[in-house]
């Protein structure tokens, strides 16, 4: 199992910066992997941004998985 050592949000670039160990490092451009997500509402865009902001470790988790960023974007609406 891969941990995440540092997870941050890089406004500069609108990309979660991932480090998983002192030689892996990746970064998940948020706007290819919100591309993917279908939104019942445009506003729904909101949740992913405030996660990748707030919590770039869980964010880039569930970019990194298949269905993950739609599941959070579902269970959010659900939610709200």
């Amino acid at each position: 199992m891969i941990k995440i050592l540092f997870a941050m949000y890089n406004p500069k670039t609108n990309c979660v910066e991932v480090n998983l160990d002192n030689e892996i490092r990746l970064s998940f451009d948020c706007q290819k992997c919100n591309a993917s997500v279908r939104l019942d509402e445009p506003s729904d865009i909101a949740y992913l941004t405030r996660l990748a902001r707030e919590d770039p470790g869980l964010y880039a988790k569930l970019a990194s998985r298949d269905g993950g960023s739609q599941g959070c974007v579902e269970a959010m609406g659900e939610f709200n």
